[in-house]
């Protein structure tokens, strides 16, 4: 989600970037998730994502935006290192998993567990840094619009603050729910407008080998983008 002239500043409820529609809330997408994270103890590894720890280790905590939060690894990577950090899912139960984690490891006062659907919208902000890893939508009509949703991202990054995002370029073979793929290309030109004047601190498809849910091997590709929007004039 590095282009170069000047972005308005957004306060509050004032909108920012391009005029898109909102997305809608989906409650058969919400039972689905809640179905899925509650026939499981844990769902996912437990490991933030790979790109995080990678790109925002050296940054100053403040406050972030996980949108999709799952069980929260992201969240709580952040929040053991000083970040304010508010996470959004579906799933009730998927929230339910970060507010004990966040409890066990001692970070539960910076952490904010939100049951939310970003159909609905999205907290105002600001924040210092939003992210969202793994958030497709679907190729069905009325499926999730992701460039949609990180414009409107992209609208509560503060002043120096960062988008960063990643989805699959290259769907791993274990997937088969078909999730939408995109190139970091199609996302950056998707939220040129959204995010203009902002730096491209990564902007690729980044290569790994993968292992899938039942120890299968196999390929995944990864577009991750990263953008940071300028500081604030002094």
């Amino acid at each position: 989600m590095t282009q170069s002239h000047q972005h308005s500043q957004c306060t509050g409820a004032q909108a920012c970037g391009p005029q898109t529609d909102t997305p809608k809330p989906d409650d058969d997408r919400a039972s689905r998730w809640e179905e899925r994270y509650a026939s499981v103890e844990q769902l996912w590894s437990g490991r933030p994502n790979d790109w995080l720890p990678e790109l925002a280790a050296n940054w100053s905590p403040g406050s972030a935006l996980e949108i999709g939060c799952g069980e929260g690894a992201d969240v709580l990577w952040l929040a053991e290192r000083g970040w304010r950090v508010t996470g959004l899912d579906l799933s009730a139960t998927a929230i339910g998993r970060l507010t004990r984690h966040a409890e066990r490891l001692g970070v539960a006062s910076r952490v904010t567990g939100q049951v939310h659907d970003v159909g609905a919208g999205l907290p105002e902000g600001p924040f210092d840094l939003v992210t969202s890893f793994y958030v497709h939508g679907g190729p069905e009509e009325g499926s999730l619009d992701l460039v949609a949703l990180l414009s409107h991202a992209a609208a509560r990054v503060a002043p120096g603050g960062h988008l960063l995002t990643a989805v699959h370029a290259v769907n791993p073979p274990w997937h088969t729910h078909h999730a939408r793929t995109y190139t970091a290309a199609e996302l950056l030109e998707g939220l040129a407008e959204a995010t203009a004047g902002w730096q491209v601190v990564v902007g690729e498809e980044r290569d790994r080998q993968a292992t899938g849910p039942d120890g299968q091997e196999g390929h995944r590709a990864d577009a991750v983008v990263c953008l940071r929007r300028p500081p604030a004039s002094v």
